[in-house]
């Protein structure tokens, strides 16, 4: 398994593990991790209820600084949705329904879409008939979610460049003490918000702060920070490497193979989602006691993850499988059971929104003759960052 982070294509290899065996056992930081890669046993390992993901379970040897599951902070501080369990988890989960709601949904969607054809008509004004090349990905796929959730939490302007640097370090670089401060910089950059929110406008941040005080506060001013920092991850860099892999798989192709219509683009996310999930390996989880996983015994307390890249996939399926009539159906991507990801609809119809945008703008575009596509992944996160077309 690739478990540091360079820029190459993860994917070719997390589907030759899951070809070793059902569930395989991997080297990790000098201890070992296992990976349920079948698909109907990796549907066990989401919805097992004694496989645990709450944050005391994580072992000694995985608090490594800089790597996320390790910088979670103190279980008595603060909670993170994807690490808590139980009445902690439903709680969270709670409080964070409104936010998610269909009608906030829409509202945000309305949001979106401002923001999408506002940087439509900056890339046209940066190539106005000439043909030029662009990177899809720094000049609009990753701007879109980053100014959304900026916008969202009520953030000031200047945070959307110092979280694309914080981010792209934390998740991306090999170098772990540079990770360790970049995740202490985002922790820094959020307590200030939350601590001295007076720069902020309304928003999730301090829609959050106006039920954490006085002796019945729903929330702790922790978990402001913490919440915070679980939106700006999930909302910003994986919408991001989503919407980048959708027009990847149009520009590939000829004009009249791409989506058109609503519904077609709808689907057309949804099989991207199947074939390049943003996280191939989603969040840890810790076996509660021995768990007999279809003949292969996880010992109680290791590490375990579960390869969404393998279990949306058939058998004689490679990393290139995308098929636009296939709609991506039974994907896992966005997890089953309880910890099924809150936000999906939201990042559904960012997605859609932001697709939609670029292919009726720029419907004669194509990928660059002569820049390469590029990716940068290691085994849990992966993500174009180089995305070449050319706006013709």
């Amino acid at each position: 398994m690739p478990v540091d982070p360079g820029p190459f294509d993860c994917m070719p290899e997390l589907l030759a593990a899951a070809k070793v065996a059902p569930v395989v056992r991997i080297p990790y930081l000098g201890e070992h991790a296992w990976v349920v890669c079948d698909p109907e046993l990796v549907k066990v390992a989401l919805t097992h209820p004694q496989m645990g993901k709450d944050v005391t379970l994580v072992p000694d040897f995985m608090r490594r600084p800089g790597l996320m599951v390790g910088s979670q902070p103190d279980p008595d501080y603060a909670r993170a949705m994807i690490m808590s369990d139980g009445e902690n988890h439903a709680r969270i989960r709670r409080m964070h329904a409104p936010v998610l709601s269909p009608r906030n949904t829409e509202r945000w969607g309305e949001r979106v879409a401002v923001k999408v054809d506002g940087f439509l008509d900056e890339l046209e004004r940066s190539a106005p008939g000439t043909g030029a090349e662009v990177n899809v990905v720094t000049d609009y796929t990753h701007r879109i979610p980053l100014a959304f959730i900026s916008e969202m939490l009520g953030l000031p302007p200047q945070a959307q460049r110092q979280l694309r640097g914080i981010t792209d370090i934390m998740l991306y670089s090999s170098d772990y003490p540079a990770r360790k401060e970049a995740v202490g910089a985002l922790y820094g950059a959020v307590e200030g918000w939350v601590r001295a929110p007076e720069p902020l406008d309304e928003g999730v941040i301090t829609g959050l702060l106006a039920s954490s005080g006085g002796a019945d506060a729903a929330v702790t001013e922790g978990e402001v920070i913490v919440w915070t920092l679980g939106m700006i991850i999930t909302g910003y860099e994986t919408t991001g490497s989503l919407i980048s892999a959708s027009l990847y798989e149009a520009l590939r192709r000829p004009p009249e193979e791409r989506p058109r219509t609503d519904d077609e683009i709808r689907a057309w996310v949804e099989e991207t989602l199947r074939v390049h999930p943003p996280f191939p390996h989603p969040t840890w989880r810790f076996p509660l006691t021995d768990i007999d996983l279809g003949g292969y015994l996880i010992p109680k307390g290791a590490p375990v993850q579960v390869s969404i890249a393998a279990a949306n996939r058939e058998p004689d399926e490679g990393a290139d499988c995308f098929a636009k009539d296939r709609q991506g159906k039974g994907h896992l991507s966005f997890g089953l059971g309880t910890h099924y990801c809150i936000g999906a609809p939201l990042v559904r119809l960012e997605t859609k929104i932001a697709v939609g945008g670029f292919l009726r703008r720029f419907p004669q575009a194509r990928l660059s003759t002569t820049t390469a596509v590029e990716w940068e992944s290691e085994w849990m996160i992966r993500r174009l960052s180089v995305l070449p077309a050319t706006l013709l």
